[in-house]
């Protein structure tokens, strides 16, 4: 009898050290669960500011390619209005209609439109 029940005792006990053990894995496998959804989430949110980021810098270099044209349109008596508006058409249709460096398109004409005087048209709003 005795060593029935000391075999008893030995098994409840293994039993309760496995079901401690599956509470943890299953705690462990939740804690990585949850991580995982993080870093997923991280990862989509990089993706997300690295599109912004390169709008924004295809913006910068729309108005350095402005300020470009700008440069190479004065002269002697000031700025050559043709030649500029010309450079500037040029860089329009350079510049392809899709892809960050799309961009570009709407500060290029609000930026020549500044340069010449014209009304600034808002461009379209950001997403």
């Amino acid at each position: 009898m005795r060593d029935a029940s000391a075999q008893e005792l030995l098994l409840l006990s293994a039993l309760q050290e496995c079901r401690i053990q599956l509470d943890a894995a299953r705690k462990d496998e939740a804690a990585r669960a949850a991580v995982r959804e993080e870093l997923e989430a991280a990862l989509r949110r990089e993706a997300a500011l690295s599109a912004v980021v390169a709008e924004e810098r295809e913006r910068t270099e729309a108005v350095r390619l402005v300020l470009q044209a700008l440069l190479m349109s004065i002269g002697w008596f000031g700025l050559r209005r043709r030649l500029f508006r010309s450079r500037i058409a040029r860089l329009g249709r350079e510049t392809p209609d899709s892809g960050p460096q799309s961009a570009r398109h709407s500060v290029l004409l609000a930026e020549a439109r500044r340069v010449l005087g014209a009304p600034v048209v808002q461009p379209p709003a950001q997403r």
